[in-house]
């Protein structure tokens, strides 16, 4: 990898550096920050403008790197639903909007996906199933879009957390792009990388701390989705489609199954599915006593060890086996974490009943 090819993701790196405390300034101003509460453990309010310098950084780093050519028009498009998911987003870090209207809009954002060609047109020999009927391609597409979307913006929970996810995603996109020779979507993946690690810098800063926000989470969750889901289209043989399918799936699976996890557990017991509560991975993760960033670097760890059991199983079995040993392996460490969760909350019962005796 040249010099040139890192460009992207240098130019992005500066730029977020010097976008964020001019942001910073400007949220504490309008009163865009996440403001200490019971569930928060922060005691002053942080500003929420990581997702608007990561945005700000990572398309001017692309365009400025791209040369006009007329297959970056899809680009265009996937950054114009951008604008729309990020605006949403800030607004509702600012104001807090309903569940339900930001489910609409990311559905209808998903539909305008589809209708620019990005869609999900082949499982790839996942079950024996190639090729999908038009109706079932939409269906599919909307439901992977808007449930990637949300699982990510649910795993933005702890320092370093999404902003990690995020840069692992596009570095796993990085190098599928280089092996299908595919420019622009290489070009872009450089450009979140570099703008994300920038913005890793502040959100693990003392003083000079930001969040992502809604807006950060929400985005970030998009582009993995909608980027993974063009590189599948744009790959190059049947061989290299169900390599790149489990790289992708090994990014996402994570995210999507603490949340279906989570959805099924509220809903059991008669709330909401976007009820917020500290049920999440993150949580459990930070039940064993670590903190943020050790309880990011565990979970990120995860990621790696969900990727390698499943390119392992694929090189040495099929694409079904390496796709189902991921899931077991997700599975079964998210229940050993459930495990000594529950074990910390007796010992804390324990420890209440002890000193109420």
């Amino acid at each position: 990898m040249t010099f040139s090819t890192l460009l992207p993701l240098l130019t992005s790196l500066i730029l977020t550096i010097l976008i964020i405390p001019v942001l910073r300034v400007v949220a504490i101003q309008i009163g865009l920050t996440d403001k200490p509460n019971i569930r928060k453990v922060h005691a002053t309010p942080i500003p929420l403008v990581g997702g608007i310098a990561v945005f700000a950084a990572a398309t001017l780093s692309f365009s400025l790197s791209m040369t006009f050519d007329p297959t970056i028009l899809i680009y265009k498009n996937l950054f114009i639903a951008l604008v729309i998911l990020l605006t949403m987003g800030v607004i509702d870090d600012r104001f807090d909007l309903r569940a339900s209207f930001k489910l609409i809009v990311q559905l209808l954002l998903a539909h305008y996906t589809f209708t620019v060609g990005i869609k999900i047109e082949s499982l790839y020999g996942l079950f024996g199933i190639y090729d999908i009927p038009t109706w079932g391609q939409y269906i599919l597409t909307l439901v992977i879009i808007t449930g990637v979307v949300n699982a990510y913006n649910l795993m933005d929970g702890i320092d370093g957390l999404a902003g990690g996810l995020g840069i692992l995603g596009f570095t796993m996109l990085t190098l599928f792009a280089i092996i299908n020779s595919h420019v622009q979507m290489t070009v872009l993946s450089l450009a979140f990388i570099g703008a994300l690690v920038g913005f890793l810098k502040f959100n693990f800063s003392k003083s000079q701390k930001i969040f992502m926000g809604d807006a950060g989470s929400l985005m970030i969750g998009f582009v993995l989705v909608v980027a993974s889901i063009h590189l599948l289209q744009i790959s190059t043989t049947k061989s290299n489609s169900a390599f790149v399918l489990i790289g992708i799936i090994s990014i996402l699976l994570l995210p999507v199954i603490d949340a279906i996890r989570v959805f099924r557990a509220r809903l059991k017991k008669g709330k909401s599915p976007f009820h917020a509560d500290r049920t999440h991975l993150h949580h459990l993760v930070l039940s064993m006593g670590l903190k943020h960033r050790a309880s990011t670097m565990s979970i990120l760890f995860m990621v790696l060890t969900i990727s390698s059991v499943g390119f392992f199983l694929y090189y040495y079995t099929n694409t079904n086996l390496a796709i189902l040993g991921m899931m077991i392996a997700l599975i079964l460490m998210i229940n050993l974490l459930q495990f000594n969760s529950q074990i910390q909350t007796w010992k804390e019962k324990i420890k209440m009943m002890e000193a109420n005796y």
